[in-house]
């Protein structure tokens, strides 16, 4: 585990990590982004395993964790955008803003894990 601020930054990914796929569960089980029933929205739980597959693959090294939160915001943004296309969805803008969300949200964690992996120097 890192110390001092690289500790301080690798639970704030962490916590990011951790509250994005709890948000994204809680979504996805009271009604769903593409509305109840829709098999659609089991794509929003496979990126939360993503994130969780690339938390295990990386052993929770903060490099390792950067780059999963990358591919897990990666794999968000083109879940959004195949689901804005498809044939079947009636309204796009409420898919894509809620993909675009949590993007960032994947994209912060990577940020903050990145930052955990090598902290910048506060010596002259």
């Amino acid at each position: 585990m890192p110390t001092g601020s690289a500790r301080t930054f690798y639970l704030a990914g962490l916590a990011v990590m951790i509250l994005a796929s709890f948000c994204q569960i809680w979504i996805t089980i009271v009604g769903g982004v593409m509305g109840e029933d829709n098999p659609q929205n089991q794509g929003f739980l496979g990126v939360v395993v993503t994130a969780a597959a690339c938390a295990f693959v990386a052993k929770g090294k903060a490099d390792g964790m950067a780059r999963g939160m990358l591919a897990t915001a990666a794999v968000q943004a083109l879940l959004g955008a195949m689901l804005a296309t498809a044939p079947i969805t009636e309204r796009p803008g409420p898919v894509l803003a809620v993909c675009g969300a949590f993007s960032l949200a994947w994209l912060a964690a990577a940020e903050l894990f990145r930052r955990s992996a090598s902290p910048i120097s506060t010596t002259s």
